[in-house]
């Protein structure tokens, strides 16, 4: 589950790049929209499968959320530039 999330999160910047030679401006917030979902989907099921020792488990769940959810919102920052980039890109072939 922890491979997906990096995997998913290295997808990322390449989905906003891919946007941007798209040029489809609406679809920037997508991306992490998914990845949030995923984020939210995955924190409660580390939840329910925390057992006899809810305190260290729930700690390590809320440490692994809140540490995805810095990385993510850096993301989210940076893709603004990261579809400039893209849409940067396809304008010399376009012509």
């Amino acid at each position: 589950m922890f491979l997906l999330t990096k995997r998913i999160a290295t997808a990322l910047p390449l989905s906003w790049l891919l946007l941007g030679m798209m040029q489809m401006p609406w679809l920037i917030p997508l991306p992490a929209i998914l990845m949030l979902g995923f984020l939210t989907w995955r924190h409660r099921r580390i939840l329910t499968q925390v057992g006899t020792a809810p305190l260290a488990s729930d700690g390590f769940a809320k440490h692994v959320m809140v540490d995805d959810l810095l990385r993510l919102g850096g993301q989210v920052l940076i893709s603004p530039l990261l579809y400039m980039a893209g849409a940067a890109l396809v304008s010399p072939l376009a012509g």
